[in-house]
């Protein structure tokens, strides 16, 4: 995938995103899995960093280091200090490459600056800023319904049917998280959790090959 490619230059012709890139001075870096991406906790950094390729965890890690995935960022993901959950005295976050990563950097103050030429470019990439801005929102509303949830059957399902929702129209659905990080996710232990995919397996409810799934449950459950 090109950095033109990218939704936050939806709209705009190639040549003019490639002349936008280098006048906003980005910078294409790649990360091998399971390295650190980004620290969270440095405040004052106002980079955004836009995945052109590989995928992503915001890691959160509590006082007593128990870590907690807060989102996963695929193809198309943002994150910064101006996308990102902030951390707290009481906890720090990380981004950390679950694939390998190729990831577009801007600074957010290149995107947002009066542009000297008022041209249409300029706006369009604020307006694709605030469309992502808003897509962030709804991913944060989609997090705290799973995480409502009163038990572990529920907090599943509910992840499983989110994500049966947003895959495109002809493909299976796919977890894209191994057990252990599920288990992150979702806040619960991952014996607990493992217990709860057998139990629903067997009922029929659930069925997995490696990491796609289909769900037979009615919306009301």
């Amino acid at each position: 995938m090109l950095p033109e490619d990218n939704i936050l230059f939806k709209g705009i012709d190639k040549e003019s995103c490639r002349r936008m890139i280098e006048c906003f001075d980005a910078d294409v870096k790649k990360f091998r899995a399971g390295s650190c991406i980004a620290n969270c906790t440095v405040q004052g950094d106002d980079k955004i960093g836009i995945m052109l390729s590989g995928s992503a965890d915001v890691v959160r890690y509590d006082i007593n280091g128990v870590r907690t995935i807060i989102e996963n960022l695929g193809e198309q993901g943002i994150f910064g200090e101006f996308f990102t959950y902030p951390s707290s005295g009481r906890s720090y976050m990380e981004i950390v490459a679950e694939k390998d990563c190729e990831i577009l950097f801007v600074r957010r103050s290149e995107l947002v600056k009066r542009c000297e030429k008022a041209c249409r470019c300029h706006s369009m990439v604020v307006e694709n800023m605030l469309e992502l801005m808003t897509e962030k929102a709804v991913s944060l509303s989609e997090r705290i319904e799973v995480l409502s949830q009163r038990t572990i059957e529920g907090k599943l399902i509910s992840f499983l049917q989110i994500t049966e929702d947003k895959t495109a129209e002809g493909k299976d659905p796919q977890i894209p998280f191994s057990t252990t990080v599920l288990s992150d996710y979702l806040c619960v232990n991952r014996s607990a959790l493992q217990r709860e995919i057998a139990k629903l397996k067997k009922s029929g409810v659930l069925t997995i090959s490696k990491r796609k799934f289909r769900l037979s449950v009615n919306s009301e459950n």
